[in-house]
């Protein structure tokens, strides 16, 4: 519980020192990120602005990946679930009786 505690306050901090950093800067391009140097003003070059196109593209990736996620998240669910059942079944089939072992009664 103590580790938690740190974990949050040290986040807690480092979020507000970056929103301190922000709030005191003046200039909002790029030049106001250390060692971040505007190379041009056109949006198909600048890390900070995307064309209509980029931004479509980022947004089929993005539901892509998401996509995949939920299908890989979806097949383990199910085969952990398959797996899960066939281990009650060997354990329940397995499981002696008060009359005896199963082999004793084959």
């Amino acid at each position: 519980m103590k580790r938690l505690v740190l974990l949050i306050v040290v986040i807690a901090i480092l979020g507000a020192g970056g929103t301190l950093t922000a709030l005191t800067s003046t200039d909002w391009s790029a030049t106001s990120i250390p060692g971040a140097k505007v190379q041009c003003a056109d949006p198909a070059c600048s890390v900070f602005a995307a064309e209509p196109w980029e931004a479509g593209q980022l947004i089929l990736l993005i539901g892509f990946i998401m996509f995949n996620l939920v299908g890989m998240g979806a097949t383990i669910a199910l085969l952990f679930w398959f797996l899960s059942k066939q281990i009650a079944n060997v354990k329940a089939s397995s499981a002696p009786s008060p009359g005896g072992t199963a082999v004793e009664k084959a």
